[in-house]
């Protein structure tokens, strides 16, 4: 067995679902807990307020990650490839927004696709590499990539209507609704990630699965949308009983990805292995979609 700290690397995990998961991440010994956040000030508040919660030997830092980028995405990545010659251990792509504007990044994306699918659909085909020398480190276990995704993926769930992915619509130039747009890139995210799961059907190296951490009003996910959305859902949302909270969320991501490594293509909802959407396993759909995100990253 290795004496070299397994090494997790996190979208996001300064804040909120992902904070709460990268205390559980960091409480293990001996690991090394790498956070990419967009605001370097928030990423290095978020180091300083894991650390009570180091275990023995273990450590965690931040690393500048924009996911509106591109450029921020390959730059991250190949930074990764540099420090850690060992590969990783452990991909969560946990950052995401929900934004209800119509915003386009610099890439010329709509900016909820680009941050919840597209910049990390970029970062899993960059790191795979790594996540393959991480299981000649480790090789216990299968090295694994989690996916956070949203139970808003499914049609009928939540309020408003959606998804609706059509690539005559894709960056809502056509229609706008920021909750279509949203399932949109969860959905999209899903497709890519069954079909990720296939190609690794017959790989002992890589493991990839997807949870959704529940219905959680109070994350920091809806930091982009407008004042009265944020108070309805910190205040009222936040109270119904389908909801939970950020420290569940935390702990449902950390279990898929404990628990379930030894599964691939599996979706987790709510803790529990679950059934994602009848579209998000449509065969067609899925190598489409795959096809399009490859080209339009540059791949």
């Amino acid at each position: 067995m290795s004496s070299t700290k397994k090494v997790y690397v996190m979208t996001g995990g300064n804040i909120g679902i992902g904070f709460e998961c990268a205390k559980l991440i960091v409480a293990q010994p001996n690991v090394h807990l790498i956070l990419g956040c967009r605001d370097t000030q928030r990423g290095a508040a978020g180091v300083k307020n894991l650390e009570p919660f180091l275990a023995n030997g273990s450590t965690v830092e931040h690393k500048p990650l924009d996911l509106a980028t591109f450029a921020s995405v390959r730059k991250f990545a190949t930074e990764l490839a540099e420090s850690q010659p060992q590969g990783i251990h452990t991909l969560i792509l946990n950052a995401g927004l929900m934004v209800f504007s119509r915003r386009m990044t610099v890439d010329n994306f709509e900016t909820n696709l680009q941050v919840n699918h597209l910049s990390q659909f970029l970062l899993v085909q960059l790191l795979l590499p790594l996540l393959r020398k991480g299981h000649a480190t480790w090789p216990e276990e299968p090295s694994c990539i989690t996916f956070v995704s949203s139970s808003l993926h499914q049609p009928g769930t939540g309020r408003g209507k959606g998804p609706e992915l059509t690539i005559e619509n894709i960056d809502g130039s056509k229609e706008f609704d920021g909750m279509v747009m949203y399932r949109n890139s969860k959905l999209c995210q899903l497709l890519c990630m069954f079909t990720l799961a296939a190609s690794l059907e017959n790989d002992e190296a890589i493991n990839v699965n997807a949870v959704c951490p529940g219905f959680i009003p109070t994350t920091d996910l809806k930091r982009d949308s407008g004042l009265a959305t944020r108070v309805m859902m910190d205040n009222v949302l936040s109270r119904i009983s389908a909801a939970s909270t950020v420290t569940e969320g935390g702990e449902r991501v950390f279990k898929a990805f404990t628990e379930g490594r030894a599964k691939n293509g599996g979706y987790f909802s709510k803790g529990e292995e679950s059934q994602s959407s009848d579209e998000s396993h449509d065969a067609e759909k899925q190598q489409f979609w795959w096809k399009w995100s490859s080209d339009v990253v540059g791949l």
